[in-house]
């Protein structure tokens, strides 16, 4: 069993690497095919991939098609001209990397969210109307219990991506967690919870049912459903 945190609620880097690597480890036998997570050394890093299946989006291939010229055989009294096949497959992707702060010594999610097949990321607007739920937009645009989606430089890539600023995180973990036991992996863990609620992370639900997370049912109670939006 792990060690209690040595300055809750702030993460050192030893103990962000312990919790990252026992994450991988838990979620690996449960992984769901729309999920990927892995361990980047450089940084240090902890990625993980979302495919999002969202019917409402349009495809930037769709403007064009909607521009095309009807065929030449095309027959306005024949209802099946009119339907378009559509694209199968996820349509959207979501691209989360964690990383420990050196400022706040907390963890941080930096995200890009992209339709599958293209490289060039989606806009704020997008973010919000494809991965962020309708009760949590307003505290995102501000500044709210996990402080607000921000768009700046990867500290490590230097390539322009959004991020959840991290000035809210300490007061947030605190609140929930109380006066419990935390460990680096359950720090983690309850962590994700919240930012999965408010930017679309869905983790399989086994994970919150293993290990510290099994044992700590006040911080389970009082902490976000995991995994929903």
């Amino acid at each position: 069993m792990s060690a209690t945190l040595s300055a809750f609620p702030f993460l050192t880097s030893s103990e962000f690497h312990h919790a990252c690597h026992t994450f991988l480890h838990r979620i690996s036998p449960v992984l769901d095919p729309s999920l990927s997570c892995r361990w980047e050394a450089t940084g240090p890093i902890l990625k993980i991939s979302q495919c999002i299946h969202n019917p409402n989006f349009r495809h930037y291939d769709d403007d064009a098609a909607s521009d095309a010229p009807l065929p030449t055989d095309y027959d306005d009294d024949d209802p099946e001209a009119l339907i378009r096949t559509p694209n199968p497959g996820p349509k959207l992707q979501v691209d989360y990397e964690v990383l420990l702060s050196p400022t706040y010594q907390v963890p941080v999610l930096y995200f890009r969210l992209r339709q599958t097949g293209h490289p060039t990321p989606l806009t704020i607007d997008d973010v919000y109307r494809y991965m962020v739920p309708s009760q949590y937009r307003k505290e995102l645009q501000s500044v709210g219990v996990m402080g607000s989606i921000s768009s700046g430089y990867h500290p490590h890539s230097g390539a322009p991506m959004f991020f959840v600023h991290p000035c809210n995180t300490a007061d947030a973990m605190k609140q929930i967690a109380g006066h419990q036991r935390v460990t680096p992996e359950l720090y983690l863990i309850i962590w994700l919870g919240l930012v999965g609620n408010r930017l679309g992370l869905h983790l399989p639900r086994e994970l919150f049912q293993t290990g510290d997370a099994q044992n700590s049912d006040g911080v389970e109670k009082k902490g976000p459903e995991p995994g929903t939006v």
